[in-house]
């Protein structure tokens, strides 16, 4: 089966942000995104934990639409790795890989970005480089939306 990989960056507190999250709250919205996944991630309709300890939690997701994870409706089991407070690892059955990473810049702790990489398993004979621009485009609006509702909670008080 062929693979397409890519990965893409946003930066987490670009001028003007408001409130400045810090590492602390992006982990505490990324847990959430672990459990709650159909608040972050468009092509997730629903979610069910299996298995919760401090560094994996086993889920079932469920396709909202027809995507990697298959026509809408189907379910597929994902064990998530947690390397706190900086990265999640999302190991999907059907062999894909997605990595959420937390990293800092050479301005310190408030020069925070996000970079969501994809190992993806693509059906044979799908067209790889028209596949990488649609989780390019996919990527990056998940990578915003993402911070956008961890700063949402973060103004709510809910991290």
């Amino acid at each position: 089966m062929p693979k397409v990989l890519a990965a893409v960056t946003l930066p987490i507190n670009p001028p003007s942000s408001s409130p400045v999250l810090t590492i602390p709250q992006i982990w505490a919205g990324l847990l959430i995104k672990c459990k709650e996944p159909q608040h972050f991630v468009a092509a997730m309709s629903d979610c069910r934990v299996t298995s919760e300890t401090a560094d994996q939690i086993v889920r079932v997701i469920t396709a909202r639409e027809d995507s990697m994870m298959g026509p809408a409706g189907s379910e597929m089991r994902e064990r998530i790795e947690l390397t706190k407070p900086t990265q999640a690892d999302f190991y999907m059955d059907n062999g894909t890989h997605i990595s959420n990473i937390v990293s800092v810049g050479p301005e310190g702790t408030e020069e925070l970005y996000m970079t969501f990489t994809f190992d993806i398993v693509a059906p044979e004979g799908t067209d790889t480089e028209d596949e990488h621009a649609k989780i390019v485009k996919a990527g990056l609006a998940t990578v915003k939306h993402t911070i956008e509702i961890i700063r949402g909670l973060a103004k709510e008080g809910k991290l």
